[in-house]
């Protein structure tokens, strides 16, 4: 099998990886490495001291060092040493950057700095529930970073490389294309790196009568749906197969989210890249209801990419 091209003209050369010292930001911190070790990258840990005390139910109860800033920084530098000692002996160069106020945007703030390529960071879960927390901070991060946002889970134990299968949902837009770029960097000089190439569509209620109630949907609305999102998948299949990918295109036809983490979870996916859609303000208030989704439900890392801010 051919070996992919590889982009020397866009590496991975930045990983920012945020970091809360908890057990699920650890496998973000080995996720990075898996890529940082085979790509050249640096990676920057970055962690977001938050010196506001938490809200508790009898304030006056709660006895405050004086120098509890002090102690907070202190133990929070520690733990950022004792992290790049995990990377310094990957044999991967990392900088160290402490941080305070609120998380997502000086995670955010960071990877606009150091000019990242892509930042990782863990959700939050509960142990036996499939639904996993995205996390109030993770969210952020996903919703209003510039960058593509890779989100590990809880449990994802399993190395990113070698990437031997990535699924990438496309729906045609902006944000697909990028999600596209984003994937060939990933897999750039992989060896033996399959493409699951994803389109899924839904005929709009709307033409329902026109097939005839109780007996779903004429088949030739199915037919022409299905023939047209081929013709507008193939040319980004060709696309990927010059770069030296294999690429299996599937088209289905039903719920994106559900389609995509199943699909995941049947055929052993390494990795999803993925768009996001929304405009800039509007990704102020929400997530996209299909990413986000998948983001809570994928059997493996994530990786989000919005189209640009133009």
């Amino acid at each position: 099998m051919a070996t992919a091209t590889w982009l020397a003209s866009d590496p991975l050369e930045t990983i920012v990886v945020a970091t809360d010292f908890s057990e699920t930001a650890g496998l973000a911190l080995e996720r990075a490495l898996d890529l940082a070790v085979r790509h050249g990258s640096e990676i920057v840990l970055v962690h977001v001291m938050q010196p506001d005390l938490p809200v508790v139910a009898s304030p006056e109860m709660l006895v405050v060092p004086p120098d509890y800033e002090t102690l907070l920084r202190d133990a929070s530098s520690e733990g950022l040493s004792h992290a790049a000692e995990r990377v310094r002996t990957a044999g991967v160069f990392v900088r160290e950057i402490l941080e305070s106020g609120r998380p997502a945007r000086r995670i955010i703030a960071t990877a606009e700095a150091v000019d990242a390529d892509l930042i990782m960071i863990g959700t939050r879960g509960l142990t036996g529930f499939k639904h996993l927390l995205l996390g109030s901070v993770a969210e952020e991060v996903v919703r209003l970073a510039e960058q593509p946002v890779l989100t590990v889970h809880p449990g994802d134990t399993r190395p990113i490389e070698p990437v031997h299968r990535l699924l990438l949902p496309t729906d045609f837009s902006p944000a697909a294309e990028r999600a596209l770029s984003a994937a060939s960097r990933i897999l750039a000089g992989s060896d033996e790196a399959q493409v699951l190439l994803v389109h899924t569509y839904h005929i709009a209620p709307t033409v329902v009568p026109l097939g005839g109630f109780g007996n779903g949907f004429a088949p030739h609305f199915v037919e022409d749906a299905h023939e047209l999102a081929g013709r507008r998948v193939s040319p980004i299949a060709r696309r990927l197969a010059k770069l030296g990918f294999d690429v299996e295109v599937l088209i289905e036809r039903g719920d994106p989210a559900t389609i995509v983490t199943e699909l995941a979870e049947e055929r052993s996916v390494d990795v999803i890249v993925m768009g996001t859609r929304g405009h800039s303000k509007l990704r102020q208030i929400l997530l996209g209801s299909t990413a986000e989704r998948v983001i809570e439900h994928a059997p493996c890392p994530v990786i989000t990419v919005h189209a640009s801010a133009d």
